[in-house]
């Protein structure tokens, strides 16, 4: 990493002599070069995006947030749908009867067509492409069903009596 800079920085002041050099039709794609030249030098050298004040490792707290535990999801999915060719050959019952009474409450709110879609991006771990392929929609539409759920989920989860306790 330490060449690359290294690297970058000598093509930086090049860029700058030339500059000094140029005329005015290459001046400003010289121009460009340099700013190009600089904000990668500051990305490397600060490891975040320059001119952001915090870095991916510090979300905020809602940006990080989901409203279950995907693993959860998973099992819950695991355990009520019928099995498939590809999956194993039995149903798991791996999660509790009260964690069932909370998911299902949750997922009363969504529509039939958000509770798919959810159920599609958070029980199989299908990407929003295949989702939308499979569904002949937009992969906007399914990201906009998925955050819709999301907020749906969120405020149900945290106004319902299920949920108090957890």
């Amino acid at each position: 990493m330490e060449n690359l800079l290294l690297s970058y920085r000598e093509n930086l002041s090049k860029a700058k002599k030339m500059f000094k050099e140029a005329s005015d039709r290459d001046k400003s794609l010289l121009n460009g070069m340099i700013r190009d030249l600089q904000y990668s030098i500051e990305w490397m050298e600060t490891g975040r995006q320059p001119g952001k004040t915090r870095g991916v490792e510090r979300l905020a707290a809602y940006q990080r947030e989901r409203p279950f535990d995907p693993l959860l999801m998973q099992r819950f999915f695991r355990s009520q749908e019928e099995t498939y060719a590809w999956e194993e050959a039995e149903n798991e019952s791996v999660i509790s009867s009260a964690e069932q009474e909370m998911i299902d409450d949750a997922l009363s709110v969504l529509t039939t067509k958000e509770k798919e879609v959810y159920l599609m991006s958070r029980g199989h771990c299908l990407s929003y492409s295949q989702i939308a392929n499979y569904l002949c929609i937009s992969s906007s539409s399914v990201q906009t069903m998925i955050e819709r759920s999301e907020k749906k989920i969120t405020r149900r989860r945290y106004g319902s009596l299920f949920c108090l306790s957890s």
